[in-house]
């Protein structure tokens, strides 16, 4: 709904003290009608200060991940969208040694995309190096340093798990933080 304008009358009087013209009463409601108008405009703001911020991270993260199959951040508004959505790819892992993992699938998973290994003890982030695409089996760019038992997970996105209902949830919105210097 659109702000409602509302017409004021200035209360006029004589030098001799005599008022010609009574003049639009101040009013809690009238004052309230005009925070209320206020507000809705501070509403609109913050709704285009992020729709704003998320088309600025959209334009100018597309070409700089590294094996980019798609942009992968926080788009800020809430806004669903094509091109920019968290990646829900995931896994259970069948056997860890060193840089080696063993997957039940390699389906969404590509070089150069940063991946969270999760079991009930352990958590940690690596960077897919190679994908066998015969023996499922994916080389990582460093060597683990937690123990994954069969059926641990290998996720795209960023998890957290927790531990008292023995859950991976989706990680903290800090895990992958986008800052934008407007110039």
């Amino acid at each position: 709904m659109g702000y409602e304008r509302q017409y004021w009358e200035d209360r006029l009087v004589t030098e001799n003290g005599e008022t010609i013209q009574d003049g639009t009463r101040i009013t809690a409601r009238r004052l309230n009608h005009i925070e209320e108008g206020i507000k809705g405009i501070d509403d609109i703001v913050i709704k285009m200060e992020n729709r704003i911020l998320h088309l600025h991270a959209k334009i100018t993260t597309g070409d700089r991940t590294a094996g980019n199959n798609g942009i992968f951040v926080d788009t800020f508004d809430g806004i669903q969208d094509a091109v920019i959505a968290l990646d829900k790819t995931r896994t259970t892992i069948k056997s860890a040694s060193g840089k080696k993992v063993a997957v039940a699938s390699i389906t969404g998973f590509a070089v150069g995309q940063e991946v969270t290994l999760a079991s009930v003890t352990s958590q940690e982030e690596r960077i897919i190096v190679e994908i066998n695409p015969v023996t499922w089996i994916i080389t990582l760019n460093s060597a683990l340093t937690g123990s994954y038992t069969t059926n641990s997970i290998l996720a795209r996105s960023t998890v957290e798990i927790d531990t008292a209902a023995k859950r991976m949830r989706r990680g903290s919105i800090d895990t992958y933080s986008v800052q934008i210097a407007i110039t």
